[in-house]
């Protein structure tokens, strides 16, 4: 056998599988693009069928195809529509949380710096924060502060503000009884409630926590 053909043949197949192994990669990517396209077609008509569902009304059918729409291949007038949506619907939270995603892929520094302003708009929507005071003794001729409020007495009810989204602090004081105070935190609109539980002035017990 010829010397110079027995190495010959093994480059050959390494040069074979080299350019088999290429090929096999370029039909992957190839394949690979048709579907994110596919996908990104199959996204597109489901924000199409919510802005229907949207003018019929049916904002439940457009958030479903909303979310399918963002889970296929995620786009910014995707999640505009939910957010928008969202708010409608008083559901903060969720409208932020979207807002925030589209801060991150809208086309515009503008565009992303509206929707963070917006997100943070809805975070600090104005919400009730409710004290509760326990014992009942202790309630009766308690004085709550929030923030830097004037003190309040405790109704009934118990005694509540109207907050900004942020955090707060609440002091509670009662003749007889310990001090409470705790900072607590608000978002979203979302009503908040504190119970402050008291113990009498030189007890052991350190108090109640939110």
């Amino acid at each position: 056998m010829n010397h110079r053909s027995s190495i010959a043949r093994p480059r050959r197949a390494v040069a074979l599988l080299a350019a088999l192994a290429l090929m096999s990669t370029a039909i992957f990517r190839t394949r690979n693009i048709e579907a994110q396209g596919v996908s990104r077609i199959e996204a597109t008509v489901r924000v199409s069928q919510a802005r229907s569902a949207i003018r019929r009304g049916d904002e439940a059918d457009a958030i479903r195809l909303l979310r399918e729409s963002i889970a296929l291949h995620t786009t910014p007038e995707a999640l505009r529509e939910l957010a928008a949506i969202y708010e409608r619907r008083g559901e903060r939270r969720l409208a932020a949380d979207s807002l925030l995603r589209l801060a991150g892929l809208a086309r515009t520094p503008a565009d992303r710096a509206a929707a963070a302003e917006r997100a943070e708009l809805l975070r600090r929507a104005p919400g009730l924060l409710r004290v509760w005071v326990l014992p009942t003794d202790a309630s009766r001729r308690a004085r709550v502060w929030f923030d830097r409020d004037v003190p309040r007495n405790v109704p009934v009810g118990g005694a509540e503000a109207t907050v900004e989204g942020g955090p707060h602090r609440v002091r509670v004081e009662s003749p007889g009884y310990s001090p409470f105070e705790v900072m607590v935190t608000t978002a979203f609109g979302e009503a908040r409630e504190v119970v402050a539980r008291m113990p009498r002035a030189g007890a052991t017990d350190a108090g109640a926590r939110d």
